[in-house]
């Protein structure tokens, strides 16, 4: 294969990368929504899985309702910058999906993490305060 030939494909395929990040924005959002709705009990498979939310099942329930919300609005956002940088080249349209999604998860995660940390602080602390 001739390297403009090799070039040409690249390309190509660049070019139909806006399916592979609307496709993976639609799925963290689909994977989103039982959080969001409660439905995922305790495990250690899915959700914020930290000793916070494994302490206390409200705090499960809390934090990763609050942390599936937050990945809908990155996976709308998401899906938007997906359809809406389609006219970009496409090295840098992939470099700019990709680094929103890279810090996108992480500051999300970061927050989900904090947030769970949050809740149980103040849900003992609220707990000691009911007592005589």
């Amino acid at each position: 294969m001739e390297p403009s030939e090799l070039l040409r494909r690249v390309v190509e395929i660049l070019e139909r990368l806006d399916l592979l990040f609307v496709a993976a924005w639609l799925l963290i959002v689909g994977v989103s929504i039982p959080l969001v709705l409660r439905r995922v009990r305790p495990n250690g498979w899915y959700g914020v899985r930290v000793p916070a939310t494994f302490a206390d099942e409200w705090v499960w329930y809390e934090a990763n309702a609050k942390s599936g919300r937050d990945f809908i609005v990155l996976g709308v956002v998401g899906i938007a910058l997906a359809v809406g940088l389609r006219g970009l080249p496409p090295l840098a349209y992939t470099t700019v999906n990709a680094v929103a999604a890279t810090v996108g998860a992480l500051v999300a995660a970061i927050v989900g993490v904090v947030r769970a940390r949050r809740l149980l602080r103040e849900r003992r602390a609220a707990a000691g305060s009911d007592g005589p």
